[in-house]
């Protein structure tokens, strides 16, 4: 899962990766639009997940490793976990970087509160780890240029595969 708030470059490294031998890069917008547990306004993110995660055992069944770009919590995601491992990189950044980049967002779906991405990126910045055997990993995008968080997204994507 490769998860961070608003315009930190999650599709980004999701289109970096794309097309890479053995990975599958699976859009979270995308399954989120087709899934029950959120559809008509509703919230059931672990059963959201659930659903992701059955999406993702298949795509490994078949020789692929799923990447994951979407929007989460590792509580939630972790909530629905059965037997998988989870790997997570976290992309983070300051309030005043996730404002600029989602007020520069060109061809890109509109942000309605980027106040609700800040508030989520302080909660991503809140975790410290995650139970093994999941990993966690940081990268704070407001500290470097976008082919230093290419380039880590690939080694990131690099070990899982």
């Amino acid at each position: 899962m490769i998860t961070g708030a608003a315009a930190t470059g999650k599709s980004t490294i999701g289109e970096h990766l794309r097309g890479r031998p053995g990975l599958l890069v699976i859009d979270g917008n995308v399954l989120g639009r087709g899934a029950k547990a959120t559809a008509a306004g509703r919230r059931d993110y672990v059963g959201f997940w659930r659903y992701v995660l059955a999406i993702c055992r298949e795509v490994r069944s078949n020789g692929l490793t799923p990447v994951v770009p979407c929007i989460c919590l590792p509580d939630q995601v972790l909530a629905a976990v059965t037997d998988e491992v989870v790997h997570f990189l976290a992309l983070v950044s300051e309030p005043e970087t996730i404002r600029q980049r989602i007020a520069g967002r060109q061809e890109a779906s509109e942000v309605p509160s980027p106040e609700t991405h800040v508030d989520f990126d302080t909660r991503l910045h809140a975790v410290d780890a995650v139970p093994r055997p999941h990993t966690w990993q940081v990268h704070d995008v407001s500290r470097c240029d976008v082919a230093q968080t290419l380039t880590v997204g690939s080694a990131w994507s690099d070990r899982r595969a």
